[in-house]
């Protein structure tokens, strides 16, 4: 394996930081320094002696071309007489309420070329994109290990640099989904994390450098994986009640207590008091900025992670007098409109779940009344967020039972049963899909269910309607099913 490069480095940065260091230790360390008019004239203004690229090429350096030239393309990619190649891109992975022109001049063109064409011949060309890297190149090339392993995985990184870039790109420029034929994401390492779903599995968070500020932690422990996700589902399932004051408590992603209220206090304690035992160690998402008085209630229990568009000053206060509470503040916008997750080595890719039934149809002798019709609205708009087959026991404004994730309808029925025992009646069930049978409608009319909102669609539709009937229970269509996996 060759040990050594030819001692010729060409720097084009548009990220200037630690370069004017990096580029004096590498002079003196014998090297020749080629760099692009910005770059070398910042590493002049230093003393650092250095050739410009156009000087070096006998060509001309425009606002566009700077660095494509077959000169220099064959010294980095055939002959390796440019032993090193420093470059980083243009910032379009920076920019916001830019116009499509002003954001096409952010393309960066000659730095991919150079990131690439290093990398392709790493056996005689080191490549570096990030000033991170450059205090480990020096020390490197100082202790004679700049080896061909250790060029290869600067290759690996400047490989994955790039094809971040692109995909960045690619997502700005990005189509529908029913036109998109290729799927990538652009995110970056934003938070390492000691482990995954379980201690043996590493993992991290990744999120678009663009979208990064609108992800705040204000306090507590590390965050961790199983955090994120059930963030996620407690932010989702608050910001349903868009003109409402909404709390949604979470474990292992699925509701065990969401609420609305006349005020956040009243959303609060009504969402924990829904199943104050499942509560315990839970996440609370809110669709409002947390009040003070908000956090006082909260400080009072014990929770994960408190998720929120905003805090108020003494709200976080008084949290982080809980030193292990995470306090997460989301931009709502971050609840993209396209989800995804891998399976198979692939990615499935759909819209989100956002619909919502504004005409429905009632199906059994007796409509709901006003009353019902109010709780089933809300029934509807949290099971969406529950883990499939899935039912919600709930009153106006309030959550009384849940049965998720469950691999019979029935028995999600008997489980949200057993949940709201304390309850003889006012109570409706909202149901993620179809009754299969009517045994789901009789279980819940002995739990006191006197209304039911549910998609239809099944073979026995009649049969379950027949049982409603039964038991004088209302029961609407929404022709429109929430599973979620």
């Amino acid at each position: 394996m060759a040990q050594t490069i030819t001692k010729k480095a060409l720097i084009s940065v548009a990220e200037k930081e630690g370069v004017v260091d990096f580029a004096k230790s590498l002079a003196g360390l014998g090297f020749q320094i080629i760099a692009t008019g910005g770059t070398c004239r910042l590493l002049e203004e230093n003393g650092i002696e250095a050739v410009k690229i156009s000087d070096y090429t006998g060509g001309s350096e425009s606002e566009r071309v700077k660095t494509l030239s077959q000169k220099i393309a064959k010294e980095i990619l055939e002959t390796g007489e440019i032993g090193l190649v420093v470059c980083n891109l243009y910032p379009f992975f920076e920019q916001k309420g830019k116009s499509l022109d002003e954001m096409i001049e952010f393309i960066d063109i000659g730095g991919v070329t150079l990131l690439r064409a290093g990398a392709k011949n790493y056996k005689k060309v080191g490549v570096a994109y990030d000033p991170a890297q450059y205090n480990e190149i020096i020390e490197v090339l100082k202790n004679d290990g700049f080896t061909e392993d250790f060029r290869l995985n600067l290759a690996k990184q400047a490989f994955g640099y790039i094809a971040w870039y692109d995909v960045v790109i690619a997502e700005y420029f990005g189509e529908d989904l029913d036109r998109q034929r290729y799927f990538s994401v652009g995110a970056e390492r934003f938070i390492p994390m000691r482990y995954g779903e379980n201690p043996h599995q590493k993992a991290a968070f990744y999120l678009n450098k663009l979208e990064q500020e609108g992800f705040i932690i204000h306090g507590g422990k590390q965050i961790s994986y199983n955090n994120i996700l059930d963030a996620e589902v407690a932010f989702g399932t608050a910001n349903e009640f868009v003109d409402e004051r909404a709390c949604a408590v979470i474990k292992h992603q699925t509701p065990c207590g969401v609420a609305t209220g006349e005020s956040q206090e009243e959303a609060f304690e009504r969402a924990y008091m829904a199943d104050s035992m499942s509560a315990f160690g839970g996440l609370v998402g809110f669709n409002q900025e947390v009040t003070g008085a908000t956090a006082e209630l909260i400080k009072k229990h014990f929770f994960e992670v408190i998720i929120a568009p905003g805090f108020e000053k003494d709200a976080l206060e008084i949290l982080k007098t809980k030193k292990n509470l995470r306090i997460v503040e989301l931009l709502p916008e971050l609840m993209l409109p396209i989800v995804y997750r891998p399976v198979f080595g692939g990615i499935l890719v759909q819209e989100r779940d956002k619909g919502d039934v504004k005409d429905w149809e009632v199906v059994t002798k007796r409509a709901p009344d006003d009353y019902e019709t109010e709780a089933l609205k809300f029934a509807w708009k949290v099971v969406k967020w529950t883990k499939s087959n899935s039912v919600v026991f709930a009153i106006k404004g309030r959550t009384v039972g849940i049965g998720a994730g469950q691999t019979s309808r029935v028995g999600a029925v008997v489980i949200a049963a057993q949940q709201s025992v304390d309850r003889s009646a006012g109570i409706v069930m909202g149901s993620d899909a179809f009754f299969p049978f009517r045994d789901g409608v009789d279980t819940a009319a002995k739990g006191g269910v006197t209304a039911v909102i549910q998609p239809g669609g099944s073979k026995r539709d009649q049969e379950v309607i027949d049982a409603c009937n039964e038991h004088d229970m209302a029961m609407v269509f929404t022709h429109m099913r929430h599973f979620r996996h």
